[in-house]
């Protein structure tokens, strides 16, 4: 354990130490209730945990007795870690290596157990959105009460997706109480933000409403780059007694992002690109770049008890998203000079999804069970012209204002039509339908799950007036045996289905690429206890994976990926004055098979063999109607490589912190990320065999203020 490390973990025992020396006896602490903490009027920092999660089933189930691993982040952890985006809330959990790709969050990605989180792989209320365009999805956590990581295959009960894991954001619903809040925050990089949360109750309590709406605009961290968001989800839900509840779930968001530029990506430690262009430098052309997303749609959940422990659940969605952008990349290079070209891309994508199930649930004193037998179906459809524009090379030594990290003028050639490079409209659907059955019981201390799936997927391409199908069956198994209501070891074997319509040097489809794991672990969570440790040991193998062969138009299949590893997270409130959140992961990635036997043995690019997070809330003083609380976090990311493993960025350490003072109704917080400003590389990848970094995010602060009534 590295020195910082175990620096940090001394002044968060001093932290603790102190909370217990400052209390006051004449303050009024909070009493423990059954096994539960009665906290001050208006608390943000809940001492308890998230019990259910729909993720590993598709309907609220007990954690402790999902045999596979699984994590909640809820929105009161959320607004602690002053998060705004997704990457941000899923730092501290195991399993993840977040990979920022220094400018926004539009196109940030992470991987779960080495393998990326696909955007097939990111599910909001349990349905799928777009799963085959990575730029049509941006969600708004503000808009999000808890987030559910599963970690490993998906398949027998989501369909086609990748074999890392998935994440289910569930939005705000209606709640049977009347409440409301409101949010200011102000922060680094021209952050503005004002957010709204209301809730109301019918006089019959039959009808529940609420509204969520955010505006926000900030400076992102690129030079030039102004970004704008509007989000506006009513949603209603109407209780129908005995005959059930349907709840509507409309929204419609807006972002507009001013100057965007797709990072000059230059800075990978030994390589010829490193340090040619400041972080932060705008290589795009001032009033032509830009990334404007539009995003609406409505969903539905409906469910009706048929009687004799027989309910018929059903789910909807539709969506809509268009995509209006010009950008700029610019790939620096000391010998060429600022090579610079642009794409322009206007593209709309509607995607449909149902999915519908009968659930026979059963229940005795000693017995519980429920049964799944449900169908969904998914429909996509997107449609994009797109065209390359050749802008002009720069050499360095010409660019004006570089070195006084001025933004490149506009090249004298940006409206010229002779420049522009047509390209191949997309045109194209997918539809992906599935028969699922899942069982899950609990009998005495044992409780586990089987499930079954038959999926097909379809897609047609109208550029290569193709029709392609796929087929596979998936399954799941595992089971968690309570050992005395404390520990409770598991495990843990699912299987995954990814169709990928490529064609091979034969104009015949590749087979798909398939992924199994298995896993076993121990979780700790006492009963009428604010804690969870989970340990988990796995395998998880990634099988026919497809790769495009330069040079041609066709794929290959290259072989086999294997991540074996070991997790392990907590989370505990070990006193009313303190809660810790942390993780570490040990991953063992590499190639075992390839076409091409130099490759054998590689690591993935951007997986980290070890990371390792640390948090701890305290309250520093208390009293009847507020208290203080400051927190403390470090994240440690390790070394990771390009693609070829011949270049490595070295491992990281960060800090972040917080501050909050709550009274009454009214709270102030103000969250610091990158406390010491560390200048790093967040990630790396390659493009046409060059390797690629993206530049850490600076120091950046928020200033918060939530009122409630």
């Amino acid at each position: 354990m590295s020195k910082k490390i175990q620096w940090y973990i001394l002044v968060i025992l001093a932290v603790f130490f102190n909370a217990h020396c400052w209390a006051d006896k004449n303050n009024t602490l909070p009493e423990k209730v059954a096994g539960s903490f009665v906290l001050p009027p208006f608390h943000v920092y809940a001492r308890e945990l998230s019990e259910t999660a729909g993720v590993g089933s598709k309907i609220p189930r007990d954690i402790n007795e999902i045999s596979a691993s699984v994590t909640i982040v809820n929105s009161d952890e959320m607004e602690r870690l002053g998060v705004y985006n997704l990457t941000d809330a899923l730092e501290y959990n195991a399993g993840i290596t977040v990979a920022p790709r220094g400018y926004d969050s539009l196109y940030n990605f992470s991987k779960i157990r080495g393998f990326d989180i696909a955007h097939s792989n990111v599910v909001v209320d349990g349905m799928k959105t777009f799963g085959a365009s990575d730029n049509m999805t941006s969600p708004e956590l503000y808009g999000v009460e808890q987030i559910e990581i599963l970690r490993g295959p998906a398949s027998a009960l989501y369909g086609s997706g990748s074999v890392g894991g998935m994440l289910n954001l569930r939005t705000k619903h209606p709640r049977p109480e009347n409440f409301a809040e409101g949010q200011v925050q102000i922060g680094s990089q021209g952050e503005r933000m004002t957010a709204v949360d209301v809730n109301g109750v019918s006089s019959d309590s039959s009808l529940y409403g609420r509204v969520v709406s955010v505006w926000r605009t900030q400076d992102l961290f690129y030079d030039e780059t102004k970004q704008k968001r509007i989000y506006v989800a009513p949603a209603f839900t109407k209780k129908f007694g005995a005959k059930g509840n349907l709840t509507i779930l409309p929204f419609y968001s807006k972002d507009k992002i001013d100057g965007y530029a797709y990072s000059p990506r230059t800075r990978v430690p030994g390589d010829l690109l490193y340090g040619v262009l400041p972080d932060r430098y705008f290589v795009g052309v001032k009033g032509w770049d830009k990334y404007y997303l539009t995003q609406r749609g409505i969903s539905y959940e409906w469910e009706q008890p048929l009687g004799k422990g027989i309910t018929f659940h059903q789910k909807g969605s539709y969506r809509k998203a268009n995509v209006l952008s010009n950008q700029t990349t610019g790939i620096a290079n000391p010998l060429a000079g600022l090579v610079r070209f642009g794409a322009m891309i206007d593209s709309e994508g509607t995607s449909y999804g149902l999915d519908q199930f009968v659930h026979l649930h059963k229940e005795t004193d000693h017995f519980k069970s429920d049964t799944l037998l449900g169908f969904d179906w998914r429909y996509e459809k997107i449609f994009t012209e797109q065209k390359m524009r050749n802008l002009s090379t720069w050499p360095l030594a010409e660019i004006p204002g570089y070195l006084s990290d001025k933004p490149i003028p506009a090249d004298p050639d940006i409206n010229v039509p002779g420049t522009i490079i047509p390209m191949d409209d997309l045109h194209y659907w997918s539809r992906e339908r599935g028969i699922y059955l899942s069982h899950m019981a609990k009998e005495g201390k044992l409780s586990y799950s089987l499930g079954l799936r038959r999926g097909l997927y379809g897609q047609y391409s109208e550029r290569d007036e193709e029709k392609f199908s796929q087929s596979a069956w998936t399954g799941q198994s595992g089971a968690v045996y309570n050992l005395n209501r404390k520990w409770a070891p598991y495990i843990h074997w699912h299987n995954s289905f990814e169709p990928l319509m490529h064609l091979d040097k034969d104009n015949k489809m590749l087979k798909p690429t398939t992924g199994r794991e298995w896993e076993i672990g121990m979780r700790y969570a006492p009963e009428n206890a604010p804690i969870r440790v989970t340990a988990s040991l796995f395998d998880l193998r990634k099988q026919n994976i497809h790769v495009g062969v330069p040079g041609e138009s066709y794929f290959t299949s290259i072989g086999e990926i294997v991540s074996k590893g070991m997790e392990l997270e907590w989370r505990a409130a070990l006193h009313e004055r303190l809660h810790l959140l942390g993780s570490y992961t040990y991953l063992d990635t590499k190639t075992t098979k390839h076409t091409n036997p130099d490759r054998i043995g590689l690591r993935p690019a951007g997986v980290a063999r070890k990371t390792f997070n640390l948090r701890a809330d305290a309250i520093l003083t208390q009293y009847h109607n507020g208290e203080l609380m400051l927190g403390l976090g470090t994240r440690y990311i390790g070394k990771r490589m390009d693609e070829e493993n011949k270049i490595t960025l070295g491992g990281v350490t960060l800090y972040d912190a917080s501050v909050s003072l709550s009274r009454g109704k009214d709270a102030w917080t103000f969250h610091v990320r990158n406390l010491f400003d560390k200048k790093y590389m967040s990630g790396i990848e390659s493009m046409w065999g060059t390797p690629l970094g993206f530049a850490g995010q600076d120091r950046t602060w928020i200033l918060s203020y939530i009122h409630k009534w």
